[in-house]
């Protein structure tokens, strides 16, 4: 009786947040904006819910061992069926009692942080859908489910980014990110597909069982690099980790549980439940371990050279990320966990501790009589001035990797979806028909913007003229 409560309990993990969110939302339908305390009130219950779930699904591991629960299937089509199973094993246990934990306190913190900002209520929707997400993706006990808290956390990642939407870089930020999350998701997409013709299943016991029949076969390495590749997007890995600094035009709150404490992991997470997948391949090891290392030395150099706080503890981030991923691929799954946890509880205080970063390190000078930038300029003393010189302009500039990646890849992309679309509007005009309205429309020119980014230029004054008549002969 007591076990099938305590599933039923840790079951219920991500629905409270996700309740909330809903009651929150048909408060706003009688357009009637509801007050602040009420909105606190009911995020607070729905996280704390939340949090005593996820103690009884740790509590259902301490004394009953790993958990498969099964509750049915969605639907069934054919020989495909969509099963809602929940796997809490020590991973989910420790990952959704975290996760619970972090969300807790960021309410606890919004709520006075973000009092009188007319994104209150927003801003508490879509730290529910967060945390429904998450925990949805540490207890999810196959690939589609998983892919379900995996798209919920990318949705309101993008969204939270874009909160200050009133000033243009927020926005452009946002679709940074978005564009990233979407291109590399393709992969977790592919890894589904991928063992469904393997394996039969994306049930993760199901497939840790049937692993050892299938070892050293082609499609073993295929997943594994797919898998790689959409927890490369997720944790801001090189060569797609270019969005994380640009993540920081959130609220601080936002950016201490995303991009420093749980969202940012959500890659390593994916590494630690798939490890058995990625066991299969040597060379998806060797490409983690590449790929971490990498990332570990940009970010870490990237980080010595930021102006501001929150993009110097960004870079740290993912150059600490990266460590993870090097963990994993040598095997030290343990490690990689520890160092999960206790790299998520530092970022996510440090994260909340930027906007006194400048009080911080007078204190300590003052205390100490040397601070941390005056150790690091010693250090670098032992390095010749000209490398010293090349490596300052390198890390200034991230090492010129999205430039690279625009040349390399999104101009060649862009180039041939503009040659298909004159080739279908030539096709179309064989064929006596007109092409539709949008299509064949040149895309605006992209100027670069103060950060390095890409942005629409502005239009000329006969272009708007010629759009909208002259200003004389406008009533």
């Amino acid at each position: 009786m007591l076990p099938d409560l305590l599933s039923a309990g840790f079951a219920l993990a991500p629905v409270w947040p996700a309740l909330g969110a809903i009651v929150i939302a048909l408060l706003l339908l009688p357009r009637a904006r509801p007050s602040e305390r009420l909105v606190a009130r009911i995020t607070t219950v729905a996280v704390w819910l939340s949090l005593l779930s996820a103690a009884c699904g740790l509590a259902l591991h301490l004394s009953h061992g790993p958990v498969d629960y099964r509750l049915g299937n969605w639907y069934d089509a054919a020989e495909y069926s969509f099963p809602l199973v929940m796997l809490f094993d020590g991973l989910a246990a420790v990952m959704s009692a975290f996760v619970a934990l972090m969300v807790v306190t960021t309410v606890r913190f919004s709520t006075t942080y973000l009092h009188r900002e007319p994104g209150f209520v927003r801003f508490f929707v879509l730290t529910l859908f967060f945390a429904a997400g998450m925990q949805l993706l540490v207890l999810a006990g196959s690939v589609e489910l998983l892919f379900i808290g995996w798209e919920f956390v990318g949705l309101s990642s993008v969204l939270l980014v874009a909160f200050f939407h009133e000033r243009a870089m927020p926005v452009q930020a946002a679709l940074r990110v978005l564009v990233t999350y979407r291109v590399c998701d393709i992969g977790l997409l592919l890894g589904a597909v991928g063992l469904h013709h393997w394996l039969g299943t994306t049930v993760w016991v199901d497939i840790f069982a049937r692993l050892p029949g299938h070892a050293g076969a082609a499609a073993g390495l295929a997943i594994g690099l797919a898998l790689v590749f959409a927890a490369m997007g997720k944790s801001a890995q090189f060569p797609v980790g270019g969005w994380l600094p640009r993540a920081m035009e959130g609220p601080t709150a936002s950016s201490a549980v995303f991009y420093g404490s749980l969202s940012v992991h959500a890659g390593v997470f994916l590494l630690l439940r798939a490890a058995p997948l990625l066991e299969q391949s040597l060379t998806t090891r060797v490409v983690l371990i590449v790929v971490g290392l990498t990332t570990a030395v940009i970010a870490a150099l990237s980080s010595q050279v930021s102006a501001d706080a929150k993009s110097a503890v960004a870079h740290a981030t993912a150059s600490q990320v990266g460590l993870m991923f090097v963990e994993c691929g040598l095997g030290f799954y343990t490690l990689a966990t520890v160092h999960l946890i206790a790299h998520a509880t530092l970022r996510y205080y440090q994260f909340l501790r930027t906007p006194t970063a400048l009080h911080d390190a007078l204190w300590q000078q003052a205390a100490l009589g040397r601070t941390d930038s005056d150790e690091a300029a010693a250090r670098w003393e032992g390095v010749a001035l000209v490398r010293r010189r090349a490596l300052y302009r390198l890390a200034l500039e991230r090492f010129a990797v999205e430039p690279a990646l625009d040349r390399l890849v999104t101009r060649p992309i862009m180039n041939l979806s503009r040659l298909l679309d004159r080739l279908e509007n030539g096709l179309l005009a064989l064929h006596g028909r007109q092409p539709e309205a949008g299509t064949g429309a040149p895309l605006p020119v992209m100027a670069p913007d103060l950060n390095g980014d890409r942005a629409p230029a502005r239009p000329a004054l006969s272009d708007l003229r010629a759009d909208h008549g002259a200003p004389e002969a406008r009533t």
